[in-house]
């Protein structure tokens, strides 16, 4: 007989990822279910629209993710997915639900300079290389494959626009009550620990930074810090609530 859900962990991919990201992330323990997500025109949602702007993005998917609010949970992101997991959790608070935490990986805090020009703008063969150079990864793979790229860069450069445009406001968001817990790769050339570290501005709940082995995709190798807290922080809850 499966074990009821007590908890759930919703995972919000990087530009151009999809639910894939997550797709080892299914063992947090029994009763946790991982919700990992699709952005709009991508996997299980090509029919609708790309998206791309943040604020877009998070009322699309509050209207999906909401009803699933009514357990204890935690939003997970990566990189852009950061900035859609920490406004998803604005509103959440805004509907009465508090998330257990919003979990930040490879991604800078608001209101810094950029540490890269906007990219979105460069002619396809210019996009590549500079997201290529920036972030690593695969898509130094879509160099000189037209057939990849004319289903790829759509995606990459919406969400790299919606990415640019949150980024770059003349006036930070403000913060959660939410604890936030931000990962910083040790080896991600995009983003440093410092730039990371500025999310301590914005939650008026605790804050912790972890340093973890590997690039500006770690998420897809399933780090085990990563894992194991958000493991703890809803086992503790669920355990609360069962006591």
């Amino acid at each position: 007989m499966p074990e009821p859900t007590v908890a759930r962990v919703f995972c919000l991919p990087y530009a151009g990822g999809s639910s894939l990201a997550y797709r080892d992330w299914v063992g947090l323990g029994p009763g946790i279910e991982v919700v990992a997500v699709d952005y709009p025109g991508r996997l299980m949602r090509p029919s609708e629209p790309l998206l791309d702007s943040v604020p877009e993005l998070v009322a699309s998917l509050t209207e999906e993710l909401s009803p699933s609010w009514d357990l204890p949970f935690v939003l997970c992101g990566t990189s852009l997915g950061s900035l859609v997991a920490f406004e998803l959790a604005r509103a959440a608070e805004q509907a009465g639900r508090v998330p257990e935490a919003v979990v930040l990986c490879a991604c800078a805090a608001p209101g810094r300079p950029p540490r890269s020009a906007p990219a979105t703008h460069l002619s396809d063969a210019d996009f590549v290389e500079a997201v290529a150079e920036r972030y690593g990864g695969a898509v130094a793979a879509l160099s000189g494959d037209p057939e990849a790229q004319a289903v790829v860069l759509p995606m990459l450069r919406a969400d790299l626009r919606a990415f640019e445009r949150y980024a770059g406001a003349p006036v930070p968001p403000a913060p959660v009550a939410a604890d936030v817990v931000a990962f910083s790769g040790q080896q991600d050339r995009s983003t440093g620990f410092g730039e990371i570290a500025g999310w301590r501005a914005f939650t008026t709940g605790d804050f912790q930074i972890r340093s973890v082995p590997g690039g500006h995709f770690f998420v897809e190798e399933q780090p085990p810090e990563v894992i194991g807290e958000i493991r703890a922080r809803l086992r503790g809850r669920s355990a609360a609530e069962t006591s």
